[in-house]
């Protein structure tokens, strides 16, 4: 609120509630700046990545993808999935309490539920048949699961733009990826004994640590970004000096269950839905193994936008994913940029937002 506000945008929070019990927030920008030129266009819902949340797309100031939509006369929705800073909460489970039942999802659950009741929620309101979609690395995973486990919702998309897209994951370079499918075992007996099942949740202790070391007046500036770079891969194009706004709102939480489900994604080399073991499989699913997401009903038109540099999208497996869709119009690999340059990189305006306003123009 206090960001949406700083840059002169109004602010509106909706709150909804998924099948499951899980109560969420929307962030809504309902229109721009200027509003003398203000004509309503479609509603766009924009669906951050894993330990994101709504603030990631509005704290780049004038070039937060937020912002420039709004202006543009877009209806932006930004949504907060369960689990994180603004949605930590359930019509009957608490995070701090029942960690083991409120923690007890993956981004099958987001996917499955939280985007149908985000989706159903802002057509509602705003009276429209259709929306566009917006997804960041998770974001993309969810829409494609919603879209091949309820197909339905394909004709309520005028466009997804997928940023960062994740499906087929089993090439990825990401060295936490690969710690966690190695020690896969290890830390889940470590999980299950410390119930850790909540995963780097919102801290204003983070906030003030990097306020302090990765300032630009800190000589700690480049370690903070070299930290950052190991996670999603080497950039020039990424603004240091944005590290303590970035990090005051990132990470925004998420759940063990969800990377443990990712580790399974990475070493299967498929889709799979979780698996929970052939016992527990074979009750859930009627087999042993969890049977695959069918991204071949994936009709929505689909726009795939990633970085060279990234370090959790290979070229082979966006190629992969984009192969299985039948709607996709844009595939793109844009030089010199990592995994959060497509969200927050120096040059991103002009070679991935202009691009996506235009794409929406047609739509």
């Amino acid at each position: 609120k206090q960001l949406i506000e700083k840059y002169g945008f109004p602010f509106e929070n909706h709150t909804v509630t998924t099948e499951d019990g899980y109560i969420l927030q929307l962030h809504r920008i309902p229109y721009g700046r200027k509003k003398n030129n203000y004509h309503k266009r479609a509603p766009v819902l924009i669906v951050p990545g894993t330990f994101e949340s709504s603030a990631d797309w509005v704290n780049m100031g004038e070039n937060s993808l937020g912002f420039i939509l709004a202006d543009r006369g877009y209806d932006v929705w930004i949504a907060n999935y369960r689990g994180t800073r603004w949605s930590r909460r359930h019509i009957k489970l608490n995070p701090d309490v029942d960690v083991k039942e409120f923690w007890n999802w993956s981004f099958h659950d987001i996917g499955l539920y939280d985007l149908p009741a985000f989706i159903d929620y802002i057509l509602h309101v705003t009276r429209q048949e259709k929306l566009f979609y917006i997804g960041h690395s998770q974001g993309t995973v969810d829409f494609f699961i919603l879209n091949s486990e309820k197909p339905e919702y394909n004709e309520k998309f005028r466009l997804m733009v997928g940023l960062g897209p994740v499906a087929y994951f089993s090439n990825a370079k990401a060295p936490i990826v690969h710690f966690l499918a190695t020690y896969q075992n290890e830390i889940k007996a470590f999980v299950d004994r410390y119930r850790l099942y909540e995963l780097l949740p919102h801290s204003p202790l983070l906030a003030t640590l990097a306020q302090t070391f990765c300032n630009d007046n800190s000589p700690f500036q480049d370690v903070c970004a070299s930290i950052i770079y190991t996670a999603v891969g080497y950039s020039n194009q990424f603004n240091k000096s944005m590290i303590p706004v970035i990090l005051s709102n990132t990470p925004a939480g998420s759940s063990y269950k969800h990377w443990r489900h990712v580790i399974q994604v990475y070493l299967s080399g498929k889709v799979p839905k979780y698996n929970y073991g052939e016992e527990e499989n074979l009750r859930k699913y009627g087999q042993k193994n969890p049977p695959e997401y069918n991204l071949t009903k994936i009709t929505a038109p689909v726009a795939l936008y990633y970085g060279v540099n990234d370090l959790l999208c290979a070229q082979e497996d966006v190629d992969k994913t984009a192969f299985m869709m039948q709607n996709v119009v844009v595939n793109k690999r844009i030089p010199g940029f990592n995994h959060v340059d497509i969200l927050w990189g120096i040059d991103v305006v002009d070679l991935v937002f202009n691009d996506i306003l235009k794409l929406m123009e047609q739509y």
